[in-house]
């Protein structure tokens, strides 16, 4: 073979995880709980290369100066066979990259998944949650289809229900294609180290995962919308608390809060969440997709609004 292929999808955090309880081996402070999406996703293409001296990584046609972020995940991956050659590594995200859209989650899976292949590794679950995690810590949640469970307490991740056990739609408004300011990695040292909310924080995340579990489980929509969107304003309340203060929400994201608020009470039955970055991603029944997107569109300085579907988990496309 010469080549094999993966893609991934990213995944949006309902009960988030900002902060690490393990630095060096970038392991997440609490549990989280996400919806992998379809539509979106990235891809990763790799090969092994005799000419080269070391592994290349290729972000969207662009040669990168380091492996960065995933040179943790190819250490680990090698660190179970030897391997002659050094091999090419071709990423691509189909939406903007580090702008709170996941792409680090969906890139670092479809490599994991790309890499195990091509090294013939087999690598049992647990070791794929274990390799995805070193490059970013919401990663192994792309590796799952559905409503996915990271739990802390053995870093082992689960599908709740599958996508088409609650079809839900996803509206993404897009509010800015920059990339962020402060990468999440940074900010979540920063928040940990500085925000006086980070323990109150902290603390809370399990009853917040107990209900949004039971929510899921019972296929409770409204109880599902309480609790994601009560977790979102606490994660960005440790973000704004933090010296210096991270504000990845920009005026558009606001409007788009404000514009979701009226519609609740206009009886459309919907939530959002928020990640670090300015993106809104609206969680509807099928019913409502349509007119959500007709009420998005009238919030000015939207860059674009992306429907999704709850989507696959990490998978081989083909090899050559």
């Amino acid at each position: 073979m010469s080549y094999i292929k993966a893609i991934a999808h990213p995944n949006f955090a309902l009960i988030k995880y900002w902060g690490k309880s393990d630095a060096s081996n970038n392991l997440p402070d609490m549990s989280s709980i996400s919806i992998t999406v379809d539509t979106l996703f990235s891809t990763a293409k790799v090969s092994f290369d005799s000419t080269l001296k070391k592994d290349l990584w290729v972000l969207n046609d662009i040669e990168q100066e380091s492996l960065g972020q995933i040179k943790p995940t190819m250490n680990y991956l090698k660190s179970f066979k030897p391997v002659k050659d050094f091999c090419v590594i071709e990423s691509t995200n189909n939406f903007p990259t580090a702008a709170g859209l996941a792409s680090s989650a969906s890139g670092v899976a479809s490599i994991v998944i790309a890499i195990n292949k091509l090294f013939n590794l087999h690598l049992s679950e647990k070791e794929l949650i274990n390799a995805a995690i070193l490059g970013s810590g919401s990663a192994p949640r792309s590796l799952y289809s559905g409503f996915v469970y990271l739990n802390k307490k053995n870093y082992s991740c689960e599908t709740i229900l599958d996508s088409n056990q609650w079809p839900l739609k996803i509206i993404i408004c897009q509010t800015s294609s920059d990339r962020k300011l402060v990468s999440s990695r940074d900010g979540m040292r920063i928040s940990k180290s500085t925000s006086s909310y980070y323990k109150d924080w902290v603390n809370d995340q399990d009853n917040d995962i107990k209900q949004a579990l039971k929510a899921i489980k019972m296929k409770d929509f409204d109880m599902l919308g309480e609790v994601s969107e009560d977790n979102c304003k606490k994660m960005h309340k440790v973000m704004e608390t933090s010296k210096p203060p991270l504000i990845y929400r920009n005026a558009t994201s606001h409007l788009c809060i404000q514009k979701i608020e009226e519609m609740k009470v206009n009886g459309i039955g919907i939530f959002y969440t928020i990640d670090a970055g300015p993106q809104v991603k609206i969680i509807c029944k099928a019913q409502h997709a349509d007119q959500v997107i007709i009420e998005m569109k009238s919030i000015p300085n939207i860059q674009d609004i992306i429907e999704v579907n709850i989507g696959q988990g990490a998978r081989l496309t083909n090899e050559g």
